[in-house]
């Protein structure tokens, strides 16, 4: 173990661990019994290691229960460092939309510098350097269940966290939305209006775990039950493009003539795949995505989709993250979509 006191040694020993995250806020430490059993050595060596660890604000003794890691505060006034942390799941994905523009101007108007990182970043970051290097964080998750543990670290030491596009049940941070129930309930519509009677819900996602994708679908139900159409469908099985060829066959099979997709890079890929087994789009399955990316609009045909304004979601997400940092109390924001009529919904 090297020429450093015993004492020492255990003590970083268990100072790393509680810095990894190995030994979370709130865990117990072994006795001091067992770390002299351990290591080899008398109980005051152990003890001595236990109280290097106390002085430094780590853990903190609980008589009659024990040694607990302590929730440790930020050594930095939050209010005087000027830097923010933007995660994306998919850094330069610009399918994932233009939130930039909105967050951006905002944030370098208030003096901060913003630093955009992928998901990785948070797990190979310890949430003490987070707390200590940044001044908040606005978070677009992947899924519902993203880093759920170091988000967890985060909200005990109430730092500052705005969730964009999603909510994370459990939690409870603000968060700035799409309204999602909203987009699904104009997609539909449209197609009742065409009349439409069949129409199916492509997804790939679970349900439960992701909620914009949730709502969508609850919008399309709410279309649905409102015109008296009890036909619905969810679709969750579907990982690979080409498996769009056989689900549109069998939509086409079942006398499905309509699909509102979860978003417009699977409407897009579903419109390739049954158009190569010469299903036509829209004569034979009008098709509806989510979004409004670039591609929409240049796909043959031109897609027909909800559009959200992702700078507004942006620069919603900024201006509520300068409240959670100023300790200011922050309400949910649900941002306005708009219908883009184009050629594959067509005429029925």
């Amino acid at each position: 173990m090297g020429k450093k006191p015993l004492y020492q040694q255990i003590s970083e020993r268990l100072e790393s661990q509680i810095m990894s995250g190995e030994l979370p806020v709130g865990a117990q430490l072994p006795t001091e019994f067992a770390l002299s059993e351990a290591y080899k050595t008398s109980r005051i060596t152990s003890k001595r290691a236990v109280s290097e660890l106390e002085n430094k604000g780590l853990v903190e003794r609980i008589r009659g229960k024990g040694t607990f890691v302590k929730a440790r505060k930020a050594t930095k006034n939050t209010s005087s460092i000027k830097q923010v942390l933007f995660i994306l799941p998919f850094p330069g994905q610009n399918d994932l939309g233009n939130f930039a523009a909105g967050l951006l101007p905002f944030l370098a108007e208030k003096g901060y510098h913003i630093h955009i990182q992928d998901e990785s970043f948070l797990s190979q970051t310890h949430f003490f350097q987070l707390i200590e290097q940044y001044a908040g964080m606005i978070y677009y998750p992947e899924t519902g269940n993203s880093n759920l543990d170091i988000l967890y670290q985060l909200q005990f030491q109430n730092f500052p966290v705005v969730l964009l596009d999603k909510k994370m049940e459990g939690f409870n941070f603000p968060y700035v939305t799409a309204d999602n129930f909203s987009g699904g309930l104009l997609a539909t519509r449209l197609l009742l209006a065409k009349g439409h009677t069949k129409i199916a819900f492509l997804n790939s996602r679970t349900i439960s775990i992701t909620s914009t994708v949730r709502e969508r679908y609850m919008g399309y139900l709410r279309a649905l039950f409102e015109a008296g159409v009890s036909f619905h469908t969810l679709e969750t099985t579907i990982h690979e493009e080409k498996a769009y060829a056989s689900v549109a066959k069998k939509y086409v099979e079942e006398g499905v003539t309509a699909v509102v997709a979860e978003n417009d890079l699977m409407a897009i890929q579903f419109m390739k795949q049954a158009k190569n087994s010469g299903i036509r789009i829209p004569e034979d399955l009008a098709v509806i995505g989510f979004d409004n990316i670039q591609a929409a609009e240049f796909v043959e045909p031109s897609l027909t989709t909800i559009s959200q304004d992702f700078e507004a979601m942006g620069r919603a997400a900024a201006i509520s993250l300068q409240k959670r940092i100023q300790k200011k109390d922050v309400e949910n924001a649900v941002i306005p979509v708009s219908l883009i009529e184009r050629e594959s919904s067509g005429a029925r």
